[in-house]
Order: C-alpha cells, then sequence, then structure tokens
C-alpha cells in the first residue's frame, strides 16, 4: 500500500469513527432530555433547546407550552442518522393514559422525529422544535 493511500484509510477511518461519536452523543442527549421531560424537569429540558428556540421562548412560557409531562411513561432513542451539523433521531415515546374501569394505565407508543443541530466549530448539539 502506498503511503497515500494508507493517507485515505487513516482518513475515512477517522471520518467513520467521528460519526459514530456524534451519533452516540446525539442519542445521549436525546435520552437525557427525554428522561427530564418524563421527570417533570422542565428547567433541565429547556436547555437543551437552541439558542435562537430560548431567545424567542422565555423558560415560562416553555413550561405552560410543553403538553404531555405526566403522560409520558417512556422515551427510548431508537436511531440516529448524522449528516455535517444535523441529525435526525427516532426516539420510541410511551404514553400511559388512565381510562375509567380499567385497574392499569393504558400504555400506547409512537415514533417521534427530532431534529439536532451543531452551529459551529465549539458548539454543542441542540434540540431544534419544529
Amino acid at each position: 500500500m502506498s503511503i497515500n493511500n494508507g493517507i485515505i484509510v487513516l482518513l475515512v477511518g477517522s471520518l467513520l469513527a467521528a460519526c459514530s461519536s456524534t451519533e452516540s452523543v446525539i442519542s445521549e442527549r436525546s435520552q437525557q432530555r427525554w428522561d427530564a421531560l418524563i421527570k417533570g424537569e422542565l428547567e433541565k429540558a429547556y436547555e437543551f433547546y437552541t439558542d435562537a428556540f430560548k431567545a424567542t421562548t422565555p423558560p415560562e412560557i416553555f413550561k405552560r407550552k410543553t403538553q404531555g409531562a405526566g403522560l409520558w411513561s417512556k422515551a427510548q432513542v431508537q436511531k440516529v442518522q448524522c449528516e455535517a451539523e444535523r441529525c435526525r433521531v427516532d426516539v420510541k415515546v410511551t404514553v400511559s393514559l388512565k381510562m375509567r374501569g380499567l385497574n392499569q394505565p393504558v400504555e400506547t407508543s409512537d415514533i417521534v422525529r427530532e431534529t439536532w443541530v451543531k452551529n459551529g466549530w465549539f458548539s454543542d448539539w441542540r434540540y431544534v422544535k419544529e
């Protein structure tokens, strides 16, 4: 193998490792945001949003408009796909509803699609509310 081919192999390997690392970071951050939402820790969940969102939506309004806290019982990141500075995350969210006449809550799940972005070299990954 020539030196040029060796360098190319190293670069491709580094890029693949970076993608894998990015996807695990996004998976962790998304899970942390959902864990905070489920626990009703809206101040903590708010910190995962972009600066642009926070500039237009103060924490008090965010808390008032966040619907689902108390109904969400589980959330689990299913898949993360990244392209450059933008990632798509599929999260399986479970809602528990108490129904009259039933002893146990009824659970239903659906996949929620999220977008996470990184703005700038030194930025961390942030959730984009769409």
